[in-house]
């Protein structure tokens, strides 16, 4: 392998190595929320909103496992890398998009356009072409 790594592969690495850190971070403050769910609330309401919030926590811990891989694949100079990586930045994008167009994010906004330019900058490499790819 050659010495000198494109700088593309390079940003689109390092960017999805980000997201699956933050997505990680994520699942580790659900696993304390679902904790805080269940000793705040009583009954049926503290089961139920436990095991959304667990569930969500095991879709962040996927969708890190999925960062992760492209991460390594983007990598290698992989095809299935630069694919997957494009699948993460866009789940990134739709999912800080659908928060700020539905949910009430008026004190999380600025995260949440962060988390969108993260995804397009993240997406802008795994499109351009690796010319040194085998």
């Amino acid at each position: 392998m050659d010495a000198h790594v494109p700088l593309a592969r390079l940003l689109g690495s390092s960017l999805l190595a980000v997201i699956a850190a933050a997505a990680l971070v994520l699942a580790a403050l659900m696993c304390f929320a679902a904790w805080a769910t269940g000793t705040q609330l009583t009954g049926w309401v503290a089961d139920a909103g436990t095991a959304a919030v667990l569930i969500v926590a095991v879709l962040a811990v996927a969708y890190a496992a999925l960062a992760a891989y492209a991460t390594w694949q983007t990598w290698r100079a992989r095809p299935l890398g630069r694919m997957l990586g494009l699948a993460v930045a866009i789940i990134a994008i739709l999912a800080a998009g659908t928060t700020l167009l539905v949910g009430n994010a008026s004190e999380s906004a600025l995260l949440l356009y962060l988390a969108i330019g993260l995804g397009v900058a993240t997406a802008i490499p795994m499109v351009l072409p690796d010319r040194t790819a085998p």
